[in-house]
């Protein structure tokens, strides 16, 4: 035995122990393919099929063992342990399309007609291509591909090194296997392949991007509209179109927000529109602020407040459907936004559920405030709070599992803050009622404040959340944390390009639980309430969502 395969062995069995390793440590198999898995656990099985008939050497039997075990161990994780976190919508290649190829190609080419020889041979093609779903997973998810990058260089440089075994024993042996070296060839330009793919960074849009703001002449707007357009959203190099649209009895206003538009003669507008019509303010829209809704009053009943603004969201999503680009981000302000994100992605069944979000970032940061007020503290010290369920009063401020930093330190928000009765009971009720002290203190609607969050979350999904940090949105849900499926419920999420990841193994209390529990009960009744309104054609697109 060489070096070449004394070294290939070692980082093969470091690739195929990272993962469960890397899953027990973060409680979640987020990014990782089921698929790839199952075809390894087949490739492993095939080969060493011998294990207990022909004994080579302990080094070989015990490296057997490791592997076999290691890979179901892996996929036991997945399917039990973690199963929740597994992303299952983004791993959907069938694994017949590359066993039956690989299987028929075996007995085209196996050396000798027997169980044993034909098993061998169809585990080395198998193993070729065994990586494929992981790559295709890679490229459809937003995970942290970290483990995964490591993972892949240690899977190429293993078949890498082999190759040079092959080549050392060719020329000690004059003996040589073309099977294993054109699979082995195969396979490492398609690890690196998908390795270096990584890196690839998608190629910028040029020139201006369009964002279209509802309600334009409201006076949430009027505190938008100035930070979008100042690159407070989407970066101060990135020139933008604005999408203006009101109501006709809207227009005098909309004509003077104009007029302040031109006069405040910043380099990134590049212009703007001015319109009633939905053909004309949502045409080729890149990001999408929907902030008007119909007003509630204490006389109303929620239902017939549902019904209101299911018909205004209804059309918006017909219109984000028929006319705006299809990786458009839409972020939904105005209430019920949860229900009315919901209503609007379902009306726009070209674009991905997950391009629809609701705000809760407003919340976020009324919470992150509280703390950092209860310490006497910066509000950057405090990270990590978390909003769950629906912006209502039924919301959860969470912060058992935020933290408050220090220059050098991190430390839990419950260990700094000792008083549990506050956090747990007064502190909740602040932010749950906190939009309703403002309304009685101003008489009017949150603006200001929800203006900054709303370029917060656009922000944040545009550009990214930082290592080790995380935010609230509103979005469709997965099955995470015991919330039911295919409601828009706020959650802790990282993004990376573009797209988020809903944060897994985060530590649930059974206060927490009930809270979690209470929201999605109040967001099933929205849903039911509001496809009761919708037309037909809108239940059909869900014919599973009502409870």
């Amino acid at each position: 035995m060489n070096a070449y395969r004394i070294c290939g062995d070692m980082i093969h069995l470091f690739a195929m122990l990272l993962l469960p390793v890397v899953m027990w440590r973060r409680k979640s198999c987020a990014g990782i393919s089921a698929k790839s898995q199952i075809l390894f656990a087949i490739v492993f099985t095939t080969r060493y099929i011998d294990l207990f008939i022909v004994f080579i050497s302990l080094y070989n039997s015990f490296m057997k063992v490791v592997f076999l075990s290691s890979t179901y161990g892996t996929l036991y994780l997945m399917f039990y342990t973690f199963k929740t976190t597994y992303d299952y919508k983004y791993d959907r290649i069938r694994i017949l399309y590359l066993t039956v190829p690989a299987l028929f190609l075996s007995f085209f080419i196996a050396h000798v007609y027997t169980i044993i020889e034909l098993l061998w041979t169809f585990s080395i093609v198998l193993e070729s291509v065994a990586i494929v779903p992981q790559l295709l997973m890679l490229s459809r998810t937003s995970k942290d591909k970290s483990i995964i990058s490591h993972y892949l260089f240690a899977l190429g440089s293993y078949k890498a090194l082999y190759i040079l075994n092959w080549i050392y024993c060719y020329n000690e042996s004059n003996f040589y296997d073309p099977i294993v070296i054109f699979a082995g060839i195969v396979e490492t330009i398609i690890t690196f392949c998908g390795y270096f793919s990584i890196f690839i960074e998608p190629k910028a849009k040029s020139g201006p991007i369009r964002v279209v703001v509802t309600d334009a002449a409201g006076q949430l707007a009027y505190s938008l509209i100035f930070k979008i357009a100042n690159g407070e959203v989407f970066g101060t190099q990135q020139q933008v179109i604005l999408h203006l649209i009101d109501e006709p009895s809207a227009m005098e206003v909309l004509e003077g927000v104009c007029m302040e538009i031109d006069d405040l003669a910043l380099p990134l507008v590049q212009g703007y529109v001015k319109t009633t019509k939905l053909e004309v303010a949502f045409k080729n829209v890149d990001a999408a602020f929907l902030l008007g809704t119909m007003p509630n009053n204490e006389s109303k009943e929620k239902k017939d407040f549902l019904s209101s603004n299911v018909n205004t969201f209804k059309l918006l999503g017909e219109a984000l459907d028929k006319f705006a680009s299809k990786d458009v981000k839409v972020l939904v302000v105005g209430n019920p936004a949860n229900t009315n994100a919901l209503i609007c992605s379902l009306n726009a069944p070209s674009i991905p559920k997950e391009n629809f979000t609701a705000m809760t970032r407003l919340d976020q940061n009324r919470a992150q405030s509280a703390i950092a007020i209860y310490l006497g503290l910066c509000v950057s010290n405090i990270k990590n709070v978390t909003i769950w369920g629906n912006q209502s009063s039924t919301q959860f401020p969470d912060v058992f599992n935020a933290s408050v930093q220090s220059c050098d330190s991190s430390t839990s928000v419950y260990d700094v803050i000792k008083d549990t009765q506050w956090l747990e009971d007064d502190f909740i009720k602040i932010i749950q009622t906190r939009e309703a002290a403002v309304i009685q203190a101003r008489k009017k609607l949150s603006a200001m404040s929800a203006a900054k969050a709303a370029v917060d979350h656009m922000h944040d999904w545009w550009f990214g959340t930082a290592d080790g940090t995380w935010v609230s949105m509103g979005i469709i849900s997965d099955g995470s944390y015991g919330v039911p499926k295919d409601l828009i419920y706020s959650m802790p999420v990282t993004i990376y390009k573009k797209q988020w990841t809903i944060v897994q193994g985060l530590k649930i209390t059974s206060i927490a639980k009930n809270k979690l529990d209470l929201a999605a009960k109040e967001l099933l009744y929205e849903k039911e309430e509001a496809l009761e309104v919708c037309n037909p054609s809108c239940v059909l697109l869900l014919p599973d969502c009502k409870t």
